[in-house]
């Protein structure tokens, strides 16, 4: 096993432990930018390994009663089936063009950039479920969640970036519950879609089922040791910048 892979795993999972966001936001470009591994590998390495480790969080969640089912479902009915348009596209994708490692590259780095736009936004700017007008609401819980699910789903099935980055805001917006239980929907729901993406792209050999051990070797004690130190450093500032860091590394791989 490789100790130096072992050890940029751990601090991965350690800023994921601290932060409470952003893995496969962080994973996959370690992956690529760090392990020189192909993109459109990554992103179905990064969906395993992730799988595992959202799979023991939301079981740990759902016996702790901290899932909203009805909300899950109603996300599920539109990630799935947009996160396995997603994972279908990257493994079509090198049939149809020799720039297919490209394209998944700069799919990823945009997306990274997004997704550091929406923590920003929800750090500064839209900080409370008031910020959205009441009459967008109905459609936003209802159609709207299918509808951002979908979304989700694809850049889910595609990059392996978002599952918790784009949905934690979203649901933290809209849904007038306890942050546990928000945290706990997110986690239970990624463990479906994430679940689903992966074994999408294993089926078409997108995955390098060497390298996961080692990253789940390194990341889950960083997790651990992350979450346990999380109460004693401020939340915002590292929030801040991790949002930073996502923001820089998604414009260097654009």
């Amino acid at each position: 096993m490789n100790l130096a892979l072992v050890a940029m795993s751990f601090l991965v999972g350690l800023l994921v432990g601290l932060t409470s966001m952003g893995g496969a936001a962080l994973m996959a470009p370690f992956l690529i930018l760090i392990l020189g591994v192909r993109p459109t590998s990554a992103v179905g390495t990064d969906l395993a390994y992730g799988a595992v480790t959202k799979i023991i969080g939301a079981w740990v969640h759902f016996k702790q009663g901290s899932v909203d089912i009805p909300v899950v479902r109603k996300l599920a009915t539109g990630s799935i089936p947009g996160g396995l348009i997603g994972a279908l596209l990257v493994i079509l994708l090198p049939r149809l063009t020799h720039d297919a490692e490209r394209y998944v590259e700069r799919a990823i780095g945009a997306l990274l950039v997004f997704v550091a736009i929406i923590l920003l936004a929800r750090m500064f700017v839209f900080s409370d479920r008031d910020s959205i007008p009441s009459r967008f609401l109905p459609f936003l819980q209802g159609r709207g969640t299918v509808v951002w699910g979908a979304i989700v789903g694809f850049c889910v099935g595609a990059t392996s970036v978002g599952s918790g980055s784009l949905l934690a805001p979203f649901l933290l917006l809209l849904y007038p519950a306890t942050t546990n239980k928000v945290v706990g929907t997110d986690v239970f729901h990624a463990a479906i879609l994430v679940s689903v993406a992966a074994i999408a792209h294993a089926g078409g050999s997108g995955v390098q089922w060497s390298l996961v051990p080692t990253l789940l070797a390194g990341s889950i004690p960083g997790v651990l040791l992350g979450s346990k130190l999380a109460v004693y450093v401020p939340a915002r500032p590292l929030r801040t910048g991790l949002a930073t860091l996502l923001l820089v590394t998604g414009i260097r791989m654009l």
